[in-house]
């Protein structure tokens, strides 16, 4: 049996670190889903946000004008400017 997995990012909302992780196909979240990690990074236990695909969510939130997005567009979007 073939159990498909998918690359996932998870990045810190303290210090804009993204960690990869894999998820099987069947078990993957929404985008901006929320999950409680420690940052090895900041040293704190955060509210990582999920994304699948950054390079090409960035494009898109680079697209759109500053009031069309939204909070966690714009939250992601801020981290990954540092």
């Amino acid at each position: 049996m073939n159990k498909k997995t998918i690359k996932t990012d998870l990045i810190c909302p303290e210090c804009g670190s993204v960690f990869p992780i894999m998820r099987k196909q069947s078990k993957q979240k929404k985008t901006f889903h929320r999950k409680w990690l420690f940052c090895p990074k900041c040293k704190k236990e955060t509210n990582h946000i999920e994304t699948k695909e950054l390079e090409l969510l960035l494009e898109e939130i680079t697209i759109k004008e500053e009031y069309q997005r939204t909070e966690d567009e714009k939250k992601v979007y801020a981290l990954r400017r540092r």
